[in-house]
């Protein structure tokens, strides 16, 4: 997943990003990687100091091709920038698909409103309002971790869904056809797992294609719109899905297989 943070300068958008950061590592427990794009930071190292439309839509891009790389590899993805027109935001959820958008904002004075930028264009729709306007960042990042795991328990629960591709997600192709045919969803199998993101739970997509074929199969998962966070190849585990309900503070796996009959999906 990509969370961006979006909004004017000072109104808490590098704190929110640091923090989220935090918290999503001690979810993963040194599973799962987290990286963190500052819009600053990212002027900094490419020498960027136009702060015209064209010197900010490079700007933009720039961080939009960094996340989706890092996310195309299954990794999470932190951007705090101000990204102030709306129709790079839209364009780039569109394409990647998974994005969360947090449009972050305040009525207080915070004494670096001469950074402001005029052109700043406030979200329409698929955004998570976040108003700090009198709260605290610690109260701040609770209400957005409500928000990604829809009210799940982002504290004590480790819920990772394993799914193989070939019979589940995608009707079954023999190894010679998977780059001359063209896929077919399994509705069913897509509907299930997108429930299941919706819920917070970590979905790594199993497949016993070679490595040589990741940039065929991440290719092939976004152009259907299939949500993962992270793809494992070269593992043959046949038409199932495991689930890992595991607390966080024990060392037992609770696991639920689901066996599905190949190309029926869930």
């Amino acid at each position: 997943m990509i969370y961006w943070f979006i909004g004017q300068p000072a109104h808490g958008k590098t704190v929110l990003s640091n923090l989220l950061k935090e918290r999503l590592e001690e979810k993963y427990r040194n599973g799962k990687k987290v990286f963190r794009v500052d819009g600053d930071d990212l002027r900094s190292l490419t020498a960027n100091q136009d702060y015209s439309r064209e010197g900010r839509e490079q700007n933009i891009k720039r961080a939009q091709t960094i996340a989706q790389y890092l996310h195309n590899q299954g990794h999470d993805v932190i951007v705090s920038l101000v990204a102030p027109y709306r129709e790079l935001r839209e364009e780039f959820k569109q394409r990647v698909g998974e994005v969360m958008e947090f449009y972050v904002h305040t009525t207080e004075i915070r004494g670096r409103e001469h950074f402001h930028t005029s052109e700043f264009e406030e979200p329409l729709e698929n955004f998570i309002d976040v108003d700090t306007t009198g709260i605290s960042p610690e109260d701040s990042i609770e209400q957005i971790l409500t928000s990604i795991f829809k009210g799940g328990d982002h504290k004590g629960k480790y819920k990772t869904i394993f799914c193989d591709i070939d019979g589940t997600i995608f009707k079954y192709r023999t190894f010679s056809k998977y780059q001359i045919q063209e896929a077919e969803v399994i509705e069913s199998t897509r509907a299930y797992l997108l429930s299941m993101k919706n819920d917070g739970h970590h979905i790594v997509l199993t497949t016993a294609r070679p490595e040589g074929l990741r940039e065929f199969t991440i290719n092939e998962l976004e152009s259907h719109r299939i949500p993962y966070n992270q793809l494992v190849m070269g593992i043959g585990r046949g038409s199932r899905i495991l689930i890992n309900d595991r607390e966080n503070d024990s060392d037992e796996d609770r696991a639920i297989s689901v066996n599905l009959r190949r190309d029926e999906g869930f």
